[in-house]
């Protein structure tokens, strides 16, 4: 989802210098520090992070922002910002500095203000790059809440990791100044080393709040490379800026460190461990590799020599992994005196998918179709996991996969439906007739289904930027429903598209075939992005839907998010099939993402029409799951739906 104040404006700032200059103006002051040959300092000491400057990175460059922006605030002026960075054999280290003495805490304060973003990414030819980590950071008075810092991206994936305990950021505010100091583990953002990258995609993003007496409170963004992805998630390819290390020169301590070349290994392949070294004189050390099984129990143990010189010394030792099938293990690197890394691994099995695809579709089990599809889905997506395993990814959570499979695929082959008794949520799938694809949609059965008795249907949409597979782990229903939520081939698309209206269509049917389900009391509803599509997928289809629920919805979003022009719920052309219908609304007041105005002019103008709107607008909610008032709110007119 493209989460921005609208109507955001980048401003040149080199540009802008040179014209406002004209006129006696000037946004930012020129750095007159001479350029160095790189762009990050090696420093061999730990930073003490507490928001202010150790005395000893004085040295480190301070530098500017390229872009401001100011998106449509009405005050032109600006915060000075500035930013230096430093790296350690274990840290990398960013220090950025606000000339305005008061920090604001905001959730989300990296789009808000006070916050930022850090992208780090593996450079490519076309300056664009699909491979990086994006973490965020937002100021928080509460020194361990979850969004305080995180990997909120990574390879185009959203998510939310928490950074571990090795990396720790804080703010303070002194004198006329606020300080932002983070400590970000290399082991956190692996494969990303300089010793062993070299050169490294990156940008910055600082949000910083303004408290305007004229205007109320605004946000300025800055930033060294202009990347839109850096609201819009939906963004495939994010731009960077290269940046390039200093290598250390001298050391008071010798320092080694290793990574692996590649973490998931055709059976029978060698592991490469690299190691980079440099000592204040020339000394020796031994490496031991040690790799254990998943019982914890030392499958294979080796030593090597390695020499270390006052130069950083590079050297990749080949580990033969005799006597290792296919599987996961943890592979354990250290010197006599230190551990060097943790690292998991995987020993891919050979799959010979062809013939197990051909297995499935004889169907000598005589399967329904429903299950028969969902095993080909499965199979077919880790093929397709395995195939785009990146070299510095362990392949872990493929190889599980790959286990649960073989264990359904047995129970097929044994004359039983492996999918048979699972309440819950899980994921099935359907052959499209359109285009004959697998398309996946997440099940969650009531408690004690009986497949004698008929049961209302919700068809519940996830929000954007992720699937639907976690969408039914928390309670959509009251219990008495069956829940399934379609992927509907959409992430950041709003259900605008003829493919996802199919798809969603095509879900119905399918859980109908399966399981017992009453058509004359199926339910449409969405969250965020979602509540949109449960609008359009209504639009399209009012004869199947008795009722549409709408969570932190947002009734133009096709619109605003897309070229092509698609139904406005705030027209009373597309507001007219919803009259006499039945209609849920949830929004917290707090939304930063998706403004409450927009669903509450929506619910009265259906209201004046005749719409039947059960509305629940909370004070201090914001884009998130709703409170438990709005949620007995909400079962209960599930429950008059369903009589």
């Amino acid at each position: 989802m493209s989460i921005r104040p609208l109507n955001f404006r980048p401003i040149y700032v080199y540009l802008i210098k040179t014209i406002l200059g004209i006129i006696g103006l000037s946004i930012f002051c020129s750095c007159n520090n001479p350029k160095p040959s790189h762009d990050v300092t090696f420093i061999e000491r730990t930073p003490v992070i507490d928001g202010k400057l150790d005395a000893f990175l004085e040295s480190l460059p301070s530098k500017e922002f390229t872009y401001i922006w100011q998106f449509d605030n009405p005050v032109t002026d600006t915060v000075p910002v500035r930013y230096r960075m430093g790296y350690t054999a274990t840290h990398l280290y960013l220090y950025i500095e606000t000339a305005e003495d008061r920090i604001s805490y905001h959730r989300r304060g990296y789009l808000w203000g006070d916050g930022y973003k850090i992208l780090l990414g593996m450079p490519k030819k076309d300056s664009l790059t699909d491979e990086y980590y994006e973490l965020s950071y937002s100021p928080s008075k509460e020194k361990n809440h979850w969004d305080r810092q995180r990997i909120m991206a990574y390879n185009f994936n959203q998510v939310t990791k928490p950074l571990s305990t090795q990396s720790i950021s804080q703010e303070v505010s002194t004198g006329k100044k606020s300080g932002f100091e983070a400590l970000i583990a290399w082991s956190d953002i692996e494969p990303y080393h300089p010793w062993f990258l070299g050169e490294i995609g990156c940008n910055i993003y600082f949000a910083k709040g303004i408290n305007s007496q004229e205007h109320g409170y605004i946000t300025n963004g800055y930033s060294l490379v202009d990347d839109e992805g850096i609201w819009s998630e939906e963004i495939p390819k994010r731009k960077y800026r290269k940046i390039t290390f200093q290598l250390p020169e001298t050391v008071s301590q010798p320092t080694t460190i290793a990574a692996l070349r590649k973490k998931n290994l055709e059976e029978g392949k060698p592991l490469i461990v690299e190691i980079a070294s440099i000592a204040k004189k020339a000394v020796e050390e031994t490496i031991r590799i040690s790799c254990f099984n998943k019982k914890k129990e030392e499958v294979l143990t080796k030593e090597y020599k390695i020499k270390s010189s006052d130069n950083l010394t590079k050297e990749n030792l080949q580990v033969r992994l005799e006597g290792m099938s296919p599987g996961i293990y943890t592979v354990l690197i250290q010197t006599t005196e230190k551990k060097l890394g943790e690292h998991v691994i995987s020993i891919r099995p050979e799959i010979d998918g062809e013939n197990i695809s051909t297995e499935i579709q004889k169907n000598k089990p005589k399967l329904p179709m429903g299950s028969l599809h969902t095993l080909q889905f499965e199979l077919n997506e880790i093929l397709n996991k395995y195939r785009a395993l990146k070299p510095y990814e362990s392949g872990e959570s493929v190889h599980h996969l790959w286990k649960e499979f073989e264990k359904k695929f047995n129970v097929f082959k044994q004359g039983t439906d492996p999918y048979k008794g699972i309440s819950g949520p899980y994921r099935r799938a359907f052959k499209s007739k359109y285009d004959q694809s697998y398309q996946p949609y997440s099940i969650k059965l009531p408690e004690n289904y009986d497949p004698a008795k008929k049961y209302p249907l919700l068809v519940f949409l996830h929000g954007s930027g992720r699937d639907e597979q976690s969408l039914l782990k928390k309670a959509r229903s009251n219990g008495k429903f069956i829940e399934i939520a379609p992927l509907a081939r959409d992430l950041y698309n709003a259900y605008a598209y003829e493919e996802s209206q199919r798809d969603i269509v095509e879900a119905i049917e399918a859980v109908t075939s399966s399981f017992s389900v009453d058509r004359s009391r199926m339910i449409i509803g969405g969250f965020s992005m979602g509540g949109y599509g449960a609008l359009r997928a209504f639009y399209e289809h009012p004869e199947l839907y008795k009722g549409v629920a709408v969570f932190a919805g947002h009734p133009n979003l096709a619109n605003e998010w897309l070229d092509e022009e698609h139904p406005n719920f705030l027209e009373d052309k597309y507001l007219t099939p919803f009259i006499g219908v039945p209609l849920f609304i949830y929004h917290g007041k707090k939304d930063a993402g998706l403004d409450v105005r927009l669903i509450e002019e929506m619910s009265d103008k259906l209201k004046k029409i005749g719409g039947k709107v059960t509305c629940s607008i909370v004070a201090d909610k914001g884009h998130e799951y709703p409170d438990t008032f709005t949620n007995t709110k909400y079962f209960n007119w599930l429950d008059s739906l369903i009589k």
